[in-house]
């Protein structure tokens, strides 16, 4: 088993196709850091200058009318707890703050992300490139070998199957993850210096740092697995163009129409969970108990229904797991020819 892995690793590396595939990967980093670059900056004099005018006409109008916009907004807070309340959600942390309404400079001023407050949807937004990627590495690392017909010579040095299908699927899943592991550790260090030039690093603690660090270790374990998938359904469809449709077609026809438009069941979509496993937990909406309204029809509420970190990834580890049980149930009992 360890020289069919030697042999895997060396025909993963010589793939020209997996090289390019890599290359774009580090594309997706460096297009998105040059975007935080570019959206970082202090603001220019100009904006400063509008902004403390406008300040001065809110800090004017905020004297005058004071009581009135306090009890406005004590009375707007009021009610989104009462609907809070009654679709039976607690409260979020997007709740309306009263205390904090009052006029400020930073009001008027261009928004300014900071790499403490966004480094981590900045690092999301890679995690796509970097997931799709690694489905395809995968799909073509053992694709090729199908529209080729080399499987076929290479089943008569090594007939046993079960081998075969073990080696190419561990060491696509294994080193592209190590290759998702580096994209991600240099999209961060690209993050903080693109940030870091425009003073714009803001509250780094050691904590924003092993929150990065633990989503870069998810992005890693995400892609490894999505380059498995790649590979389990190329040994399933025999071609790398069949693996991406089909996956469109999961997105589009499950995810999409069946779980959430249909089934009303987005529990079961594999964006919900991937999106759980790849944030550290997220949430969904799911429909609540209608009750009559007072015109003589019913009123609906959606439930805003929690999703674990834990139970998302081990919703896609049973997934991954189906898949690659009948690839290799497949691949086994079909002729390669």
């Amino acid at each position: 088993m360890g020289r069919l892995a030697r042999v895997e690793l060396r025909r993963y590396l010589s793939r020209a196709a997996v090289r390019w595939l890599v290359v774009a990967m580090l594309a997706a980093v460096l297009i998105t850091t040059f975007s935080a670059w570019r959206v970082s900056p202090p603001p220019t004099q100009a904006q400063v200058t509008w902004a403390q005018q406008q300040l001065t006409v809110a800090q004017s109008d905020w004297a005058q009318h004071r009581e009135q916009y306090l009890a406005d907004c004590r009375s707007a807070q009021q009610a989104q707890q009462a609907q809070l309340a009654e679709a039976q959600q607690p409260g979020s942390p997007q709740a309306i703050r009263c205390e904090a309404i009052a006029p400020k400079l930073e009001d008027f001023l261009p928004p300014r992300p900071t790499f403490a407050d966004s480094a981590d949807g900045w690092l999301g937004s890679v995690a796509t490139f970097v997931l799709l990627l690694s489905l395809i590495v995968g799909a073509t690392f053992v694709a090729a070998e199908f529209s080729t017909g080399s499987i076929a010579t290479w089943l008569t040095f090594e007939p046993r199957r079960g081998h075969v299908f073990a080696s190419k699927a561990a060491v696509v899943s294994l080193a592209t993850g190590v290759v998702a592991l580096v994209v991600s550790a240099l999209a961060v260090g690209g993050f903080w210096v693109a940030t870091a030039v425009h003073h714009a690093s803001g509250d780094v603690t050691a904590q924003t740092l092993t929150d990065l660090g633990n989503q870069s270790a998810r992005i890693t374990a995400a892609a490894a697995g999505a380059a498995l998938v790649g590979a389990v359904l190329a040994f399933l469809l025999r071609h790398t163009a069949a693996v991406v449709a089909v996956v469109i077609a999961w997105a589009i026809a499950f995810d999409q129409l069946l779980a959430t438009s249909l089934l009303h069941a987005p529990r079961w979509a594999l964006t919900t969970n991937l999106e759980a496993w790849l944030h550290g937990g997220t949430t969904y909406y799911q429909e609540g108990p209608c009750v009559p309204d007072p015109l003589g029809g019913l009123a609906c509420h959606s439930l805003q229904v929690p999703l674990s970190m834990t139970t998302g990834g081990l919703t896609l580890v049973v997934l991954v797991a189906v898949v690659t049980g009948l690839a290799l149930l497949v691949f086994r009992r079909r002729d390669v020819a």
